[in-house]
This record gives C-alpha cells, sequence and structure tokens, in this order.
C-alpha cells in the first residue's frame, strides 16, 4: 500500500469506461445538440417512431456501448450510414435527411450497465481511480494502474481475473469475486492484466477470508459478521462494498453478532436479499443482535464513515432505463449534450467528450457524490454535490467545471 494520493495527483489516470452505463441515444434536431431532444433506446424506428419528425435529425450523442444506423428513407431503405460516437453537426449530405433509424447494442448478450469495476491505486478505495466495464484489458491498456491495483470495488454480478506475469491476459490468472479493499503482497502492485466478466456461479463466501489474504485480524479493514452471539460460530470477513443476499450466501439469515471497528459501518436490510426495504445502520460491535436482527439479515452494505449520509440505495432522477449514474449536462433542466460518467477521477472534460466549463445541470442519484473543480487536474476551487441540480446558475457554477470526480459512497 502506497501513501494515499489527493485529488489533485489523478489527473494522469483515464477512465475509458464511462459512457457505456447510458443506454439510449439523444436525437437533436438542430446542430451542436441543440433543438428539441428525444431519447431512443436500442430499436428499429421508422419515420412515425423516430419521436424527431421526419428528415429533422441533425445531430446525435451516441454513446459507447450502443450504434445508430440512419437511412435516407421511410422502412429502413435507400443509403445508409452507421456510427459509434456522437456528430455534433450531420454533413450536407445527411443533415435532415434521416427518415428512419436502427438502436443497436455493441455490447455482449446479459450485459449490463450497472455492472463494472473500479479499481484504485492505494487500499481501502482511495488514491486515483479506474473503472472499467466486462472485457479484457492488456497492460497498455490499464495504462497508469499497470502494476498500480491495491484495491477494487465490484458492482454488480461480476467477477476479477488479474495476471500477475502477464501484459495480455494469458497464463496464470487469480479470480476474485468480491470487492478487494487491499490486495494481498501477492497482488498488491503486481496486476499486469485483466479480464471481468460476469460470474455464472455464486462466489465462495465461507472462511472468513476477504480482500486477497487478509483474515479478519486487521480490524480497520473489515467488518466481521458471525452465525453466533458472543462472536462465535462461522464468520465472514467483508470490507467496503455492496453484498446482495447471493454475496453473503449461508450467511444470509444467519447472523447473530458483528464486529465493527471505528472507520467502517455497515447497513443491513431484514428479509430482502437486494439491499432495499427494512434497514439498520450499525457503527459498533453487537455481541447479540435484537430478534429485529438475529438470522434476518439478508443483504448488507459496507462503507467507510466519513461520508456520513444515510438515506434510500437506489431512487434518484434518471435516464431511460432506470440506471444509477450521474448525467451532466449541458443545459440546465437536463437538457442539451449529455454523458453518464461513473465512479472515476477526470482531470478534464475531454476524457468524457464534454466540452470544458459547459455543466449546467446534472442528475445524482442517491448513494453518489460529485465534487466538481474550477480548473483542469482538480484545480482551483470546488464544490462537492450530492443531489440533482437543474440549474447550476444558482450556485454559482454554470459553465464553470474543468475536471470532475465521482464518488460512490453507499
Amino acid at each position: 500500500m502506497k501513501p494515499a494520493l489527493i485529488p489533485a495527483m489523478a489527473f494522469s489516470v483515464l477512465s475509458v469506461f464511462t459512457c457505456t452505463a447510458q443506454n439510449y441515444v439523444t436525437l437533436f434536431a438542430d446542430c451542436n445538440y441543440q433543438g428539441k431532444s428525444y431519447y431512443l433506446e436500442a430499436g428499429n424506428y421508422r419515420g412515425y417512431q423516430m419521436k424527431i419528425d421526419n428528415d429533422q435529425l441533425s445531430s446525435f450523442q451516441v454513446p459507447s456501448g450502443l450504434k445508430l444506423t440512419i437511412y435516407e428513407h421511410d422502412n429502413f431503405s435507400g443509403k445508409s450510414k452507421t456510427y459509434s460516437s456522437g456528430v455534433a453537426c450531420l454533413d450536407n449530405e445527411w443533415n435532415d435527411m434521416a427518415s428512419s433509424l436502427v438502436v443497436e447494442s455493441t455490447l455482449p448478450p446479459g450485459y449490463n450497465a450497472n455492472d463494472y469495476v473500479v479499481f484504485y491505486n492505494d487500499c481501502y478505495a482511495k488514491g486515483f481511480s479506474r473503472t472499467l466495464g466486462p472485457g479484457t484489458y492488456s497492460g497498455a491498456q490499464l495504462g497508469n494502474m499497470r502494476e498500480n491495483i491495491s484495491s477494487f470495488s465490484i458492482f454488480g454480478n461480476l467477477q476479477v481475473k488479474v495476471y500477475t506475469s502477464s501484459d495480455n491476459a494469458s497464463g496464470y490468472s487469480y479470480t476474485f469475486d468480491q470487492t478487494q479493499s487491499c490486495l494481498s503482497s501477492s497482488y498488491n502492485d503486481k496486476i499486469k492484466s485483466v479480464v471481468i466478466e460476469y460470474r455464472t456461479t455464486p462466489g465462495n463466501y465461507g472462511g472468513g477470508n476477504y480482500g486477497g489474504g487478509n483474515n479478519g485480524n486487521n480490524t480497520d479493514a473489515v467488518v466481521s459478521f458471525y452465525t453466533e452471539c458472543n462472536y462465535r460460530g462461522n464468520s465472514v470477513h467483508l470490507g467496503p462494498g455492496y453484498y446482495q443476499g447471493d454475496k453473503l450466501g449461508m450467511f444470509r439469515y444467519d447472523i447473530s453478532s458483528i464486529e465493527v471497528p471505528s472507520n467502517l459501518r455497515v447497513k443491513v436490510f431484514i428479509n430482502n436479499e437486494q439491499l432495499s426495504g427494512t434497514s439498520y445502520t450499525i457503527t459498533e460491535n453487537s455481541s447479540c443482535l435484537s430478534s429485529t436482527m438475529n438470522d434476518r439479515i439478508a443483504s448488507v452494505v459496507v462503507e467507510e464513515r466519513r461520508y456520513g449520509g444515510g438515506g434510500n440505495y437506489g431512487g434518484g432522477n434518471n435516464p431511460p432505463g432506470g440506471n444509477q449514474q450521474v448525467i451532466i449536462y449541458t443545459d440546465e433542466n437536463y437538457r442539451g449534450q449529455s454523458v453518464a460518467v461513473l465512479p472515476g477521477t477526470y482531470g478534464n472534460m475531454s476524457l468524457l467528450n464534454f466540452p470544458d466549463d459547459a455543466i449546467s445541470s446534472l442528475q445524482v442519484p442517491a448513494g453518489f457524490r460529485v465534487v466538481i473543480y474550477e480548473h483542469p487536474n482538480f484545480g482551483g476551487k470546488s464544490y462537492t454535490i450530492t443531489e440533482s441540480k437543474t440549474k447550476f446558475y444558482l450556485s454559482g457554477w454554470n459553465d464553470k467545471t474543468s475536471s470532475i470526480a465521482v464518488y460512490r459512497d453507499r
């Protein structure tokens, strides 16, 4: 583990998985993402289904993971052209010429935009970060994170296969299916390439080992759960992360006592394996849980206490598809050019294919925290946001953001 870096040192890291979270294209009647706008998810759209008027399409945004094919005539006939990224203004051949279109996913079957892994260069989800979705990442693709990963957080039904002897994801590997709060010396700063893939079977959560070698003795890193009162019986030790019922495995509905270090807290959900419904937040050791919780805990969230908070998981004001991502917009009231931003640090707005000094509104789901900065590379004044903002001018930050950091706190 290296000393934690302050955000200002994160500018050299590129977070390449920035737009796959957005599962729709945005169509605009005018160039430069202006005029009437419409969202379209994957599907085939004849002229009367396009929402935007026939022969009125002038610009559009296509996030990574989708492609857009426009056709000259209705019913997908005539000339066509396919785009895998946004266009600020169609050329004369196509401006105001599209009469039908097709939106298609380029992602593998079963892909879920809420499934991703955030890698950190320090233990306990600190330092600079990089967010990656399912796929294979060579040493060159990892960039500054090559041999520089100390912890990572897994969101969704994913597992991470790491390679310490190959830059090309070949040879010996080790697979993690849980969030790792601090990698053991066998992997810390030694990972050269990774494969992120969907789990086909539930992970093994028994035995008490967590974090690639932690055995529960490092009480500053993990919350310990026991099947019997007085910290007895089988145990499992979990670092910061989200643990639905399948991740708790044999421990769901079988927790009777909990050890919580001073720097962590745990939110437990009663009789619900999906992190929703009745919940209680525990910030200290409990040698024998009350009858309202004993053997009734079905899912948990472990988080660092420095963030404060509380509130509901999920919710928020979301784009089509109900995804839980931060979305930034160039105009007030969630209009204009937009991009979905996954947790990570972005030293300049070009990393998001978003113009500099242009944020006028943003959507922030519950459990997310956004810090915007006046200058590139996290310089100048900063402003922390934990809820959606329809009009940035009310806070004096309209069109003044040059770098941004997004955190998922719970």
